[in-house]
């Protein structure tokens, strides 16, 4: 049995990402697809005193199919200020000193291309939230398929026979298409639990950072456990 998990290397993800992962056998990193302007690529949220806001990584403008992996930082960027943003942000959370300087060294860098920042970024939450998966790259194959039939020749290339996704993927994915290829489609769901965040009341769908400035080694808990995470829906 291996299960895979194929997904964009957003940036600083939720802990709903990472939740998927606690059981995966390989997290497969969909780099070669088309850069979302408007999607998570480049930027997601974390609380502020006037609540939740982006945190976004300024990227130099290409053509309209350009692919995740060519996206390149601003060359101008102030990744300073990004880490400003941030320590103004946590600075009295209790997991600052802790969270605070790992982070921030990625950021200031100096990588040129959005992928290598998040990729760095998601090793990092990786490891603070004790999560151990190998990881392979979709441009590595040269598959060439559209759609689902993209996703079970990427799955094929890495002999998986469980692909873990999460409920999003039930609008677009031809379940026949996985049952004929003889993939276990494992859709798996996830409801934010609740824990103290600075500037009031919870607020879910934060990016993973801030539950790690907030709860330090105890974000762990805040995603399933690898028993949890067999307790899957599976699609039929």
């Amino acid at each position: 049995m291996k299960r895979v998990c194929i997904h964009q290397p957003d940036f600083a993800p939720w802990l709903g990402f990472f939740d998927r992962l606690v059981d995966c056998d390989l997290y497969l990193v969909l780099d070669d697809v088309q850069f979302l302007r408007r999607g998570w690529h480049h930027r997601d949220k974390i609380k502020t005193a006037q609540g939740p806001a982006w945190l976004t990584l300024p990227v130099v403008k290409g053509p309209r199919e350009q692919r995740i992996d060519e996206v390149r930082i601003h060359p101008g960027a102030r990744m300073d200020k990004l880490v400003d943003t941030l320590r103004h942000a946590y600075r009295r959370a209790p997991a600052f000193d802790r969270t605070f300087e790992g982070v921030a060294a990625i950021l200031a860098s100096g990588h040129d291309r959005l992928i290598d920042v998040n990729r760095a970024l998601i090793d990092h939450l990786l490891g603070a939230l004790g999560i151990d998966v190998p990881q392979v790259c979709a441009s590595d194959f040269g598959v060439t398929e559209r759609a689902t039939e993209r996703l079970i020749a990427l799955l094929r290339h890495v002999e998986a026979t469980h692909y873990v996704t999460g409920t999003g993927s039930l609008d677009y994915l031809d379940r026949d298409a996985f049952e004929a290829a003889g993939i276990t489609l494992e859709v798996r769901t996830f409801a934010p639990r609740p824990y103290a965040q600075l500037h009031g009341a919870f607020a879910p769908g934060l990016s993973a950072l801030d539950a790690l400035f907030n709860c330090g080694a105890d974000a762990r808990a805040l995603i399933g456990s690898p028993e949890q995470a067999r307790q899957v829906k599976l699609a039929g």
